[in-house]
């Protein structure tokens, strides 16, 4: 009886697991086939890349994968550019290739499933390599070459555009240009903007606002027209060695203090702003510090693709007017400087741009001019003592100077329209209005 059991025990069991394996066999193997074959075709929803493939057998959807791709190969080119100019193209068929079995093979039932792809990748590498010759950024090939596939097992129609600027390996650590701003009266606006805004980043292919920032955060009344202006000085004087285009910039009428000339960026809240554009596929970021020389602002992120150097062209300097005027309180004989003045100045700000294997160029980036100040002189009404009697000596009572020979030509004849050639008349204003604001620029 014991014998017994134990057979029928053995026996169940093996029937036990034999039932088991027939069940798992079948819905495994049913789902299995039915996700590529159902009745020889493909079920319904089942999708490959763009093509439906349902109801179609394997012989079927290698017809129509096959003559979609060819239609992509012909529709469009793809295009592999470096910089803002150079551009590599190539037909699609040059660099894509599709595994058509291993995708119908593969293929799971009622869903959508991708086209195999793959990079021819010495055709690649051989096209990156000839336009890095001008770069020398590294390119994260890994990533150019899985968004490569990406467009090819979708089969997306057109032209095909990768800007390899978009693939750079970055080192965001890495120092563009960097300036620091001296001669600051008060540095208590700046501490509270490295506080706040110690870092600012720039995004790729988008415009940079001092202003639209300031208000986005909600901060524009907490710091002075003069704070702004110094942060403005630097963030301009920064970039103005890179390839970053200006869009909106101002200068005041007179150059002050902690800014060189051509290098000075005025803001007026809610009247005049900085504008800069970031023209590079990749962002960069603003970095502000007050360290022991004054505020400094450093420029970090991927190398410029040019070297881009700054030179001032057509300088010019005005000497300032000397206006006088006359105070009766004033004792005899003295004189007071109201105001010193400044000299005026102009001049070209230029980009010099070098691009190896190219001619140098020189691009005008702004003309400034600061108009002169006026001198101005307060002197006494009293004429003193001594060129009184000087004066007196030296006319006779006609007012004529006995020395001097009336028949002698006059030694500072009229000019031709009647006025008197006089240098002093020149250069020198009587009771002048000393608000030198007419000079001021529109």
């Amino acid at each position: 009886m014991r014998i017994q059991k134990k057979i029928l025990v053995k026996i169940f069991s093996l029937l036990l697991i034999s039932v088991l394996c027939i069940s798992l066999f079948s819905t495994v193997g049913a789902t299995t086939y039915h996700a590529f074959f159902a009745n020889g075709i493909f079920e319904k929803g089942t999708k490959i890349g763009p093509v439906d493939v349902s109801s179609l057998t394997k012989e079927e959807a290698k017809t129509y994968i096959l003559s979609d791709i060819e239609t992509w190969y012909d529709v469009g080119k793809l295009s592999i550019i470096s910089g803002e100019e150079e551009v590599y193209v190539l037909e699609k068929r040059q660099v894509f290739s599709f595994d058509i079995l291993n995708s119908i093979n593969t293929a799971e039932a009622g869903k959508q499933n991708p086209l195999l792809a793959t990079i021819n990748e010495n055709v690649l590498n051989q096209v990156v390599n000839e336009l890095k010759q001008n770069n020398e950024q590294e390119i994260d090939m890994e990533k150019l070459k899985s968004e490569l596939q990406q467009p090819a097992q979708t089969l997306h129609p057109g032209e095909l555009a990768f800007n390899l600027g978009h693939y750079t390996t970055v080192n965001e650590g890495n120092v563009v240009s960097q300036v620091t701003i001296n001669h600051i009266n008060d540095e208590s606006g700046l501490m509270k903007w490295v506080k706040e805004f110690g870092n600012v980043t720039i995004p790729a292919n988008s415009p940079f606002s001092l202003s639209k920032l300031l208000l986005e955060n909600d901060v524009l009344n907490k710091y002075s027209n003069e704070t702004l202006s110094i942060i403005a000085t630097g963030i301009y004087s920064t970039i103005l060695s890179t390839n970053f285009d200006i869009v909106e910039r101002h200068v005041s009428d007179k150059l002050p203090s902690y800014a060189a000339f051509g290098h000075e960026a005025m803001i007026e809240k809610e009247k005049k702003d900085l504008i800069i554009y970031n023209k590079n596929p990749y962002e960069y970021k603003l970095n502000f510090s007050l360290i022991d020389k004054g505020f400094e602002v450093q420029l970090t992120g991927a190398e410029m693709p040019q070297e881009i150097s700054i030179v001032i062209k057509d300088e010019e300097s005005f000497d300032p007017k000397k206006i006088k005027q006359f105070d009766s309180t004033l004792k005899r004989g003295q004189s007071i400087v109201k105001q010193k003045g400044v000299e005026g100045k102009v001049g070209k700000i230029y980009r010099i741009i070098k691009e190896r294997g190219q001619l140098e160029q020189r691009v005008l980036v702004a003309q400034d001019y600061y108009p002169p100040i006026p001198i101005i002189e307060v002197q006494s009404i009293l004429v003193p003592e001594k060129e009184q009697q000087t004066n007196s000596l030296d006319e006779d009572s006609n007012g004529t100077d006995p020395d001097v020979d009336p028949n002698l030509p006059n030694e500072n004849p009229l000019s031709e329209n009647g006025e008197e050639n006089s240098k002093d008349n020149s250069e020198t204003d009587l009771w002048e209005d000393p608000d030198p604001l007419h000079l001021q620029k529109s």
